[in-house]
Parts: structure tokens; C-alpha cells; sequence
């Protein structure tokens, strides 16, 4: 008999072929005693793209997408909050980012589910993280690894929140949610309190919410749940400030479950592990809506070639400005 477990996804229309990608990657490393109830939960999916994702899912006997229109839910609390950067349209985020954080109304059939962010690829089955035991907490999820290393990732809260969170914030991307103590503990309310308090910045909408919502009452999974590509340059640093060992660190690009494009996409620029996505995206021969990776790598060579000579005509320049003025100094002498 094959184990039930639910995962679901908040994304647009404009992210319908990086879900694919990641819908296909899911169910092709799946354990194959276990079934997924897939859910999305939108606003704008078209019928034309609802299709094509089924289509994926149907390729597997292990699997079945239920689409949930989400409405307005949000949308004006989006729109009229101090979400950073919202309002001259800087933000990489949508509503659909804020709606995540409220599974616990949309799926009143389970007490537990999963949630995973479809910039990413799954390169080994993931099903282990459905039987953590939660035990009270309101989620399991991934430390923020780099909470000593960039001061920007949590410089926007004010300063109480700043002091509970600047060593134990989780990111985003994967969540395991104990939809059952949500309730009893009407974590909703809390968040829409959050939402609302445009005291509050949230410059990561979803981490910044739930956060401080859960005020530290979580679990922790391992980071190779969220594999960064760029974590591979950032540990060749010995001295790299974290509060992971360099075992975890290295573990997540050894040995990871899921990368997560997280900075760079693979369908917007040259990133480690881009190949892969691109893999897969032309094995499932989906449309072609973004510049094929052999046109970005070459880009992304050429801009470096472009910055390289810039770079070297500035020191040119510094240099002969320095020669020139060593050389006024000694003739005045």
C-alpha cells in the first residue's frame, strides 16, 4: 500500500514551465511506495497551463494535481502593505508568496503537509521529511544559512524581532507545516496581525511572516533540503562565518536533495546546476519561453569579458595617473 503524502505550491502564470521542471524532477526521484497529492493554490493559472502541468503529473501512476483558485484572498492586504519595494515594483515577489503561509485554511483535510517552491530541482526523493515528528512545533524548514554572512538578510526588522530571529531564522523554499497546531494555536490571526502592521517591513514576504508568527517554535531540517548553487563558491572561504560546520556546508552541495535557485534562475542567467534545469526542461520538450542556456552562458562569458576589460583600462589608467604623478613630483624637486 502506498503511503499518502500531500506537498503543495503557490506560484503565477508567469512561473508555469520552472514548476514544471520541478513537478517532473519530484516524481521522477520518487520512492515508488509513495503517492503525492499535489495541490497549487492561484489566482491566474490559465486552463492552457493547469493542462500542460497535468500533463507532466500524468506521465507517473504515483501522483494526481488539484489546482485551488485562491481569489482575492490577500490582495488587498498585499497590495496596501509594507511589503519592500511593492510599490515601484522592485520586488521579485507576488501575492501568491503571502498566501503560502496560510495552508492551514486551504487544506482542512490534513493535519500535516509539505510545501516546496518550484525554483528548484529535486535530485533525490524527499518523502523521509512527511514522518518528522513535529511535536508541537508549527514547521519544520531549513536554517537560514547565511544569517552571519550577509548583514541584509535580516537588517530590515525592527529591532526585538531582530534579536529573537538573528540566529535561528528558517528560510523559505521547503516547509513542513503542522497544520493541526496551526489551528489550535490560531497562528492565523497572528499573521494577518503581521500582514497588516505597516510598522513591520517584510522584505522576504513568507520568511518575514512566518517568523516571527512561529517566534521560534520550529524544528530544523538539513540544508541540503535547500542546496544554494552559489554555496559552492561561498565555502572555499576557510573563515566563512556560519552556524552551520563545514560538514553541513559541505553536505548541501555533495550530497543535496533539492537545489534551489534562490539568487540567479537558470531560465535568467549562467548559474551552477543550470544545465541540469535545462535538461530536463528540453526533455519534456516544454515551450520555449526563455533564452536557451548555451545563449545566456554566452552572454554571461561575454559580460565577464566586457567587466574584465573595463577593469583593466581602469588600472591602466590608475596606474599611468600614478606614474605621471611620481614622476611631476621628482621633476619639482
Amino acid at each position: 500500500m502506498q503511503k499518502r503524502i500531500p506537498i503543495f505550491f503557490t506560484f503565477d502564470n508567469n512561473y508555469v514551465i520552472p514548476a514544471a521542471v520541478a513537478f517532473y524532477s519530484l516524481l521522477n526521484k520518487a520512492d515508488k511506495n509513495v503517492f503525492y497529492e499535489m495541490y497549487v493554490l492561484h489566482s491566474d493559472i490559465t486552463q492552457a497551463n493547469q493542462e500542460l502541468l497535468q500533463n507532466i503529473v500524468k506521465r507517473f501512476d504515483s501522483a494526481e494535481l488539484i489546482f485551488q483558485n485562491t481569489g482575492d484572498f490577500l490582495l488587498a492586504e498585499w497590495n496596501n502593505g509594507n511589503f519592500e519595494g511593492h510599490n515601484n515594483n522592485s520586488n521579485k515577489f507576488t501575492v501568491e508568496t503571502a498566501v503560502k503561509c496560510f495552508a492551514a485554511r486551504f487544506f482542512p483535510q490534513h493535519d500535516k503537509i509539505i510545501y516546496s517552491d518550484v525554483d528548484c530541482v529535486f535530485v533525490d526523493d524527499i518523502s523521509e521529511l512527511y514522518d518528522i515528528d513535529l511535536d508541537g512545533k508549527y514547521l519544520a524548514a531549513v536554517k537560514n544559512p547565511f544569517l552571519k554572512i550577509s548583514k541584509s538578510e535580516l537588517s530590515h526588522l525592527k529591532p526585538e524581532h531582530y534579536e529573537k530571529l538573528k540566529d535561528t531564522s528558517f528560510a523559505g523554499g521547503i516547509w513542513v507545516l503542522n497544520l493541526k497546531q496551526i489551528r489550535l494555536d490560531n497562528l492565523e490571526n497572528k499573521m494577518l496581525d503581521i500582514i497588516q502592521d505597516n510598522s513591520i517591513v517584510k522584505r522576504w514576504p513568507d520568511q518575514d511572516i512566518m517568523n516571527i508568527a512561529c517566534d521560534n517554535n520550529i524544528k530544523y531540517i538539513p540544508l541540503n533540503y535547500i542546496s544554494y548553487p552559489y554555496m559552492q563558491e561561498k565555502i572555499i572561504d576557510k573563515n566563512l562565518p556560519s552556524h552551520y560546520s563545514k560538514e553541513e556546508l559541505y553536505a548541501s552541495v555533495i550530497n543535496p536533495k533539492i537545489i534551489h535557485f534562490a539568487a540567479v534562475k537558470p531560465w535568467k542567467g549562467c548559474t551552477n546546476h543550470g544545465e541540469l534545469w535545462w535538461s530536463i526542461h528540453d526533455y519534456l520538450e516544454l515551450p520555449v519561453m526563455f533564452e536557451p542556456y548555451d545563449i545566456l552562458k554566452d552572454k554571461t562569458k561575454r559580460k565577464y569579458k566586457t567587466y574584465k576589460l573595463l577593469f583593466m583600462i581602469c588600472l591602466i589608467g590608475a596606474i599611468t595617473t600614478f606614474i605621471a604623478t611620481i614622476c611631476t613630483f621628482l621633476i619639482m624637486r
